[in-house]
C-alpha cells in the first residue's frame, strides 16, 4: 500500500472526525476525537460519513455519548459523565437527527 493513499485516508477520516467532534460538543461539551481509520479494513479506509451515536457504558454508573459510522467505528466521545446524562445527551443528539446505533461500537483500546 502507498503512503499517499494513508495520508489520503487519514485527511478524509479527520474531516469526518471534526464534523462528529463538533456535533457531539454541541450537546455534550467538550468531547475526543476517536478513530480516523476504520477498524479491521484490509486497505487504509477513513471512517464512515454516517453519523449514529451509542451511549458506552463505563465503571461506577457512568457512560460517555459516542458517535459513530453505518459500521460502529467511533469517531468522537464525550467524557465518562453520571450515565443518567449521557442519556440526555443521547437524547439531544436523536432530536438532532443522529439516530442511535443498534451495535456494539469500535474504540481504539
Amino acid at each position: 500500500m502507498r503512503g499517499t493513499d494513508y495520508f489520503m485516508a487519514v485527511s478524509t477520516g479527520r474531516k469526518r472526525v471534526d464534523r462528529a467532534v463538533a456535533t457531539l460538543e454541541a450537546v455534550a461539551g467538550p468531547c475526543y476525537p476517536m478513530l480516523f481509520l476504520k477498524l479491521g479494513a484490509s486497505e487504509w479506509t477513513p471512517v464512515g460519513e454516517e453519523m449514529l451515536q451509542k451511549v458506552v457504558q463505563g465503571k461506577n454508573k457512568t457512560a460517555a455519548l459516542v458517535v459513530c459510522d453505518g459500521d460502529g467505528n467511533s469517531k468522537s466521545m464525550s467524557a465518562f459523565v453520571p450515565a443518567d446524562r449521557a442519556k440526555e445527551f443521547s437524547k439531544a443528539l436523536e432530536l438532532k437527527g443522529v439516530r442511535v446505533y443498534p451495535g456494539d461500537v469500535r474504540l481504539p483500546i
